[in-house]
């Protein structure tokens, strides 16, 4: 597998980290703290609790990282802290008996339809709402694999399953965005 850029600087940040560099922790929040906003508050759905989760995710992540087996996953460790605050927090709030009649009536209502949604730039702010609309497992795979530009295998580590498993939820994901743009009158 050949590494990107983005793959190998994660890999010198992590280690600069694991050796105590002072700045590199820092550099670490402003190279991570926006995507990983943006995933816990795909997850969570809203901003303050969002931030709450981001939180947690830096203070697991400084006392943790010197354990980090393997500096070149260091993005995908960071996903993966987050989706487990951002899922902690979401159960929290929600009882576990509604979370699951919600994701198999919104499995339920998925349309049969193989066509691809097409998107310009200016529709961004329709998408990320009907990305808001779709079921946590949906939005995670997507926010990862399309967005952070994660390969399947790497999503699954992050979520914890197979990477089929994964490949169906960005299938079902991607049919369930497309319905949800339709509703809101974008796409053909």
């Amino acid at each position: 597998m050949t590494r990107t850029s983005r793959q190998i600087e994660d890999e010198r940040l992590a280690l600069r980290c694991r050796l105590g560099e002072p700045a590199a922790f820092a550099e670490l929040v402003a190279t991570m703290e926006r995507p990983l906003l943006y995933f816990a508050r795909s997850i969570v759905r809203d901003d303050d609790e969002a931030l709450d989760v981001l939180q947690a995710v830096w203070m697991t992540a400084f006392r943790e990282l010197r354990r980090l087996n393997d500096p070149s996953s260091l993005r995908a460790w960071l996903y993966r802290i987050t989706r487990g605050h951002a899922i902690d927090h979401v159960r929290r709030d929600v009882s576990r008996s509604s979370a699951e009649k919600a994701l198999v009536d919104e499995a339920e209502d998925a349309t049969t339809s193989n066509e691809e949604p097409r998107f310009d730039a200016e529709d961004a702010a329709a998408l990320h709402s009907a990305l808001a609309t779709l079921d946590v497992r949906h939005r995670e795979v997507l926010v990862l694999h399309f967005l952070e530009d994660m390969a399947i295998d790497q999503v699954a580590a992050v979520v914890g399953c197979p990477p089929g498993t994964v490949k169906s939820r960005i299938f079902h994901a991607k049919r369930a965005l497309k319905e949800a743009l339709l509703r809101r009158g974008y796409g053909t």
